[in-house]
């Protein structure tokens, strides 16, 4: 058999790079290859517990793709052969290609915890078989652990306060929950809400052992705080999945990631890596980062979908910025670019200013919540260099106009100048918009620093 583009996974990087490529050269036959054939969306794996009545309700539909005329294969990649541009299946079928895209995504690592192999202790599986056990076994117990308190533990614990006779331990080594992404005011917003619902919060701190006969029955902390627990789930430890690239010659850096250049070309000719599997640099420093977002996994996609057979865009990848988003209970937020935090360890020098208001006006409107927006900047470029925010539901897309205006290297002249469109049941007022205003401070700020380094000189 053979195909011109051979796609390996089924998960969002996998998927919209056979749909670009097929849009960009229809004449090309395109095959995409995935080990699990009932998929799930993995954004939205939490809300499988309580939120969809149906785990069905989550599957990834191969329709798009069979509409688009692309063949599809449930089968593992066993190996590569990039000289004579095949691959072998697990079933033991051969396969020639023109171009081959990795889009393998990252596997499951236990963390180190003795215990860990006891029955009802789960990791996130992107099946929905999988899901649909774990959901079996959430609605059986009262007392859930949650190691890790990144993105996917904290939407877990709010997800699971949904029934209250349930306990929720949410543990974290880190000082605060989503530490790696938000500054402390937003991590402590996220604290306060799920602490509200019942979830209690472990941070700086790991979990020693896992205890029970064959089943858990608790967890020790290392600060020896023993916790009673029916079900232990780990969201934490995974990297990306690069073995088979790596047997393939392919060249794979120290985190584990498939090297790419920026059109996410491995090293190795007619073979290209999207997704978690692929090395993600830093969009300000361009060091090796692990960030694993559906949204940088797609617009690799599109990047390599478009140029297989030849450069068509140039330059569309210079780095992730890190966007991110998220509901907890009734409050929203999202987080783009670097934090004061990171600004702080990468020693980029900054200001950052916090401008709130309601998000309706007048803010006694049905509805309407407190917007709060914080923005950093470089101090003497005004460069914009990351943004945090909280509030309603509008958060989700006011943060991709802050992502954008970092990948743009807009200004916080130009934000402080920035024409919006306002209307009393959608957004702030004009004349205190969070946004604009949190912008206008920092330049008023930056002025004044200005004017102390003209005085000194």
């Amino acid at each position: 058999m053979e195909a011109n583009v051979i796609v390996v996974g089924g998960g969002p990087a996998g998927v919209i790079t056979a749909l670009t490529a097929k849009s960009v050269y229809p004449q090309k036959s395109v095959c995409l290859i995935k080990e699990i054939g009932d998929s799930v969306i993995p954004c939205a794996i939490p809300y499988m517990m309580h939120t969809l009545s149906d785990p069905q309700q989550n599957v990834m539909g191969n329709k798009p793709l069979e509409d688009a005329g692309i063949d599809i294969m449930v089968d593992k990649v066993v190996s590569i052969d990039t000289e004579a541009h095949k691959i072998t299946l697990a079933l033991g079928q051969d396969i020639s290609y023109e171009r081959l895209v990795l889009a393998i995504g990252t596997e499951s690592v236990l963390p180190p915890i003795p215990g860990i192999d006891k029955a009802n202790v789960f990791t996130i599986r992107k099946s929905l078989s999988a899901m649909k056990t774990l959901r079996q076994q959430v609605h059986r117990s009262k007392k859930v652990a949650i190691i890790g308190g990144g993105f996917i533990g904290a939407e877990f614990a709010d997800e699971l306060s949904q029934d209250s006779e349930v306990e929720i331990h949410v543990i974290e080594m880190m000082p605060k929950l989503l530490y790696t992404a938000f500054d402390d005011s937003f991590c402590d917003e996220v604290s306060k809400v799920l602490s509200t619902a019942g979830v209690q919060i472990h941070t700086g701190c790991r979990v020693a052992s896992i205890n029970g006969d064959t089943h858990v029955s608790s967890v020790t902390l290392d600060n020896g705080v023993v916790i009673d627990a029916d079900l232990v789930l780990v969201s934490i430890g995974a990297k990306p999945a690069s073995e088979l690239a790596s047997n393939a010659g392919l060249r794979v850096v120290d985190n584990g990631s498939i090297w790419v250049d920026d059109y996410m070309r491995t090293v190795v000719e007619d073979v290209f890596a999207v997704g978690d599997c692929a090395l993600k640099r830093d969009f300000f420093t361009r060091r090796a980062v692990p960030v694993w977002l559906a949204s940088t996994a797609t617009a690799e996609a599109r990047n390599a979908g478009t140029n297989l057979y030849g450069i068509r865009v140039m330059n569309q990848m210079q780095g992730t910025i890190a966007a991110f988003s998220t509901k907890i209970g009734g409050i929203s937020l999202a987080s783009t670019g670097m934090t004061s935090r990171t600004c702080e360890k990468e020693g980029f020098r900054y200001v950052t200013t916090t401008a709130s208001a309601p998000d309706r006006h007048p803010g006694m409107l049905p509805n309407a919540n407190s917007l709060t927006v914080k923005l950093i900047f470089a101090d003497r470029s005004g460069i914009l260099l990351g943004g945090q925010i909280s509030g309603g539901e509008s958060v989700g897309e006011l943060i991709n106009t802050i992502a954008l205006g970092i990948q743009k290297k807009v200004t916080v002249r130009e934000l402080d100048m920035m024409q919006i469109a306002t209307h009393p049941l959608l957004t702030s007022a004009p004349t205190v918009h969070p946004f604009v205003n949190a912008a206008h401070q920092a330049l008023a700020q930056m002025r004044v620093t200005a004017g102390k380094r003209s005085d000194r000189s």
